[in-house]
Parts: C-alpha cells; structure tokens; sequence
C-alpha cells in the first residue's frame, strides 16, 4: 500500500508593528543583529506603521524590516531573517514592502548601512539595484570592523510631471 506524505506548503505573512507584537520585534533583533537597539528605535517603529513588517513564516516570527522617511530618503533601519529560513525569498518580500512604500511616498532614494564585512548582505542588496554609495570609517562603534558601507537605490522618477525634452524650450 502506497503512502503519500502531506507536505505542507509554507505560508508567509507581512504584518505591521504595533504593541501587540513589538516585543517579537525585539528578540528578532537581538537574535539576528550585531547592534543593540534603544528604547528610542522601538517607538520610532511604533510611531510609523506603515514603515515596518514581521515576516511570519508559518505562523513564527522569522524576519523583519524596520525603515523611515527622511527628506525624501526612505532609509532602512533594519532588516534580516533567522539565518534558518534564509533562501526562502524572506528577505526579498519584506524589501519588495519597503521599494513599493519608497514608491508610493515618490521618494527619490533608498538608502541603508551595511557592515563593510558583510558581502552576503551587500551582493543581497546589489540584485536589486543598490550600489555603494560610500564608505565610512568607524561608522559602527562597537563592531569589528567598525567600517560600514552606505548602499543607496535611486529610484525612478514618477512620470507625473516629467518634462518631455522636446517641449523644453528657452525662451530669449
């Protein structure tokens, strides 16, 4: 008699940051981050909903993406999976949230900081347009390295109110 195995098919959820699941947020941070973040990040998230998700993978906390917008700049504070449910396309869903807000708020930019020594995160970044901007020096201060990389996606401006060169005209 043949037996056929159920697989289940995993399911991923995005879901915002609020009091209800912040302390989620804070146990994947110390889990997969090298920094210790302050009371003062946790009620930036709070205070901005729509800048930050809990990736879910069957119902378990797994990931998360932490940005705000900042003159024009959506910068990501963080973002990371549990090295365990790494290669799952985690990471992608939850930087497809942050490049559809960028959008959606006509930012001009994207921008993060990365450990100079960190080249999965930096070749992660770079297969969806990031390129480096600049390299800092002492930029993490209790990190070894201490150098961090400023990554930047230049996003594409909208075609609301882009002038067509041909009607640029100068006027004497």
């Amino acid at each position: 008699m043949n037996q056929c195995l159920k697989t289940e098919v995993p399911v991923l959820q995005l879901v915002k940051i609020d009091k209800s699941n912040i302390n989620q947020l804070k146990l994947l941070n110390a889990s997969i981050l090298p920094i210790h973040y302050t009371s003062k990040f946790y009620k930036c998230v709070l205070q901005n909903p729509d800048c930050s998700r809990l990736a879910l993978w069957n119902d378990k906390h797994v990931g998360m993406v932490c940005c705000k917008v900042d003159s024009n700049i959506l910068y990501i504070m963080t973002l990371g999976c549990l090295v365990l449910y790494r290669r799952k396309k985690i990471g992608t869903a939850l930087l497809n949230v942050v490049l559809d807000l960028a959008e959606a708020e006509k930012c001009c930019a994207v921008q993060l900081h990365v450990q100079s020594s960190n080249s999965d995160a930096v070749q992660f970044y770079e297969r969806f347009g990031f390129s480096v901007k600049q390299n800092i020096d002492n930029y993490y201060r209790y990190l070894k390295p201490t150098g961090a990389l400023l990554l930047e996606r230049v996003m594409a401006p909208s075609e609301e109110g882009e002038l067509d060169p041909s009607e640029d005209k100068v006027v004497a």
